[in-house]
Parts: structure tokens; sequence; C-alpha cells
């Protein structure tokens, strides 16, 4: 008589299940935390960029910076 209802985990195996659901979260909170520091130094070149751009046509229109 084989249940078809799937039992509980208990003990290690248990352990070991929410172990690997703790990793698989933390990785990724990881890999979000990553995609969040890309896009904001992303957007921190951007600025520069856009900073020396205007610098460079302020210097050549004579104006102070």
């Amino acid at each position: 008589m084989a249940d078809t209802k799937k039992q509980p985990l208990r003990g290690e195996a248990a352990y070991r299940a929410s172990r690997e659901a703790i990793a698989k979260s933390n990785d990724a909170a990881c890999a979000a935390a990553a995609r969040r520091r890309a896009e904001k130094q992303a957007d921190a070149i951007k600025e520069l960029a856009r900073e020396e751009r205007r610098d460079a046509q302020a210097a050549k229109k004579g104006w102070p910076s």
C-alpha cells in the first residue's frame, strides 16, 4: 500500500531541504543586488560623461565651468 500523498520531510532531510531553500533565496538576492549595483554604476558613468560633455561645450564657448 503506497501512499499517494507525499509525506512531509523529517529530520536530516527537512534540514537539508531548508538549507537548500535558504541557499536559493540567498543566491537570488545576491543576483538582484548585483543587477542593482550594475545599473547604479552605469547611471553614474552616464552622468559623468554628460558632465564632461557639458564642461567641454562650456569651455568651447568660453564660459567658466
